[in-house]
Formats: C-alpha cells, structure tokens, sequence
C-alpha cells in the first residue's frame, strides 16, 4: 500500500530559499556597523590621547 501523506523529495523547501537574503542582509550590516563602531572608537582614543598629552 502506498502512502500518499509524504511529501516527494524532490520538492523544493521554499521556507529556506526565503531565509538566504536575510541573512546575508543582517551579514553585511553587521559587518559595517562594527566596522562603524571600531572607527568612532579609534577616533576617540586618539583624542583622548591627543588631549591628554597637550602640555
């Protein structure tokens, strides 16, 4: 007897097509917020270095 409840295996699995993009969105944006915050950060050392050596 056959079963015809089962899904064939050559469906394709939209769910995990659709969550590639994503990720790759929240990669990139990751990637250039810390990037962001590594800049801002040596910026500010280097000012406070600056000021505290003025004398």
């Amino acid at each position: 007897m056959a079963n015809n409840d089962r899904t064939p295996s050559a469906a394709p699995h939209t769910d995990n097509a659709a969550a590639v993009p994503d990720s790759w969105r929240r990669l990139v944006a990751v990637a250039l917020l810390s990037g962001a915050v590594r800049r801002i950060g040596s910026l500010l050392t280097g000012f406070v270095v600056t000021w505290w050596q003025h004398d």
